[in-house]
């Protein structure tokens, strides 16, 4: 929410007179205009979207792999298929 002009006003003559009154703590409060400072501590515990990105890749590609060797391809069903039976061959049959 935008500020109105009279309140612009009422905000930098407070800020002239905190300057004149205590620069130090002027200093300090001026501070907060420019970006957020991240401590190395606090930039390595910060949350990484490209790592969960990769651990869910990860998982997926596991459970691609799981699935393709526990299913069995083709080369398994050529093997258990039943003979042929030879051609030309004469069947005897019981009454």
């Amino acid at each position: 929410m935008a500020l109105r002009e009279n309140e612009r006003r009422i905000l930098a003559e407070i800020e002239d007179q905190l300057s004149a009154d205590d620069p130090a703590l002027a200093e300090v409060l001026s501070s907060f205009d420019v970006d957020d400072y991240v401590a190395p501590d606090e930039a390595a515990e910060a949350w990484k979207p490209w790592a969960v990105c990769g651990a869910i890749a990860l998982v997926v590609v596991g459970l691609l792999v799981a699935l393709f060797v526990a299913v069995p391809g083709a080369d398994a069903q050529q093997e258990s298929a039943p003979a042929a039976r030879p051609v030309g061959g004469t069947q005897t049959v019981s009454p």
